[in-house]
């Protein structure tokens, strides 16, 4: 099969991808909670269930883009400025982030990997805004009217990699040393995830012009 991925938006992929997964967030904490209560493969399974709906979110990116792309026309422009002002104004939120509530969690010794997997998956599906940013995203990186199966099979690998890597860190750190071990590098966190995403919405406008 084809793959038009090349070795750079590859790499491009898997440090943006790691880099926002490590972004201190809701997700984390979820991550962070339930390993540091019940144990890392807790952690783990969260961890699973956040990978998952993020790979559905990206394939409603992709192939809705896809499929819109010959009957929107005139209107892709403006879905791209659209795109890169959406996560802009992203930036401009986690920039001048300053705290971050912490989920409760019950601690119940009957809880199950199940029901861990279901905490990450069900969380991560309700924020829909999840898929306006792959939508802005993944245009900056590959270009959706040559997409393949492979192509898809490769971006669905390097978020596997990635997102589910970076989170069992987090899941790891957790069961062995807690969950403060992230709160004093947030802010540095935020302030890193404004400027990738600056530069991913900068890359949009760019294309614009190509």
């Amino acid at each position: 099969m084809e793959l038009n991925i090349d070795i750079n938006t590859f790499l491009g992929l898997f440090i943006s991808l790691a880099i926002l997964a490590a972004i201190p967030s809701i997700s984390v904490l979820l991550v962070s909670s339930r390993a540091a209560v019940y144990g890392f493969s807790h952690g783990a399974a969260v961890a699973l269930g956040i990978v998952m709906a993020d790979i559905l979110f990206i394939s409603i990116a992709l192939y809705g883009m896809t499929l819109l792309l010959p009957l929107i026309g005139p209107w892709e422009l403006l879905i791209r400025v659209l795109a890169a002002a959406y996560l802009f104004w992203l930036a401009i939120l986690f920039w001048r982030q300053k705290t971050l509530k912490q989920p409760a969690l019950q601690v119940d010794p009957r809880i199950s990997l199940k029901s861990s997997f279901l905490m990450g998956f069900i969380v991560t599906l309700a924020d829909h805004k999840a898929i306006l940013f792959y939508m802005g995203f993944f245009p900056a990186w590959v270009t959706l009217s040559e997409l393949t199966l492979t192509d898809t099979g490769v971006i669905f690998l390097v978020t596997f990699i990635a997102v589910g890597g970076v989170k069992c860190v987090y899941a790891f750190l957790a069961a062995t040393v807690g969950q403060s071990y992230f709160k004093q590098g947030h802010h540095y966190f935020n302030k890193l995830a404004a400027i990738l995403l600056v530069g991913v919405g900068a890359m949009i406008v760019l294309s614009l012009w190509k």
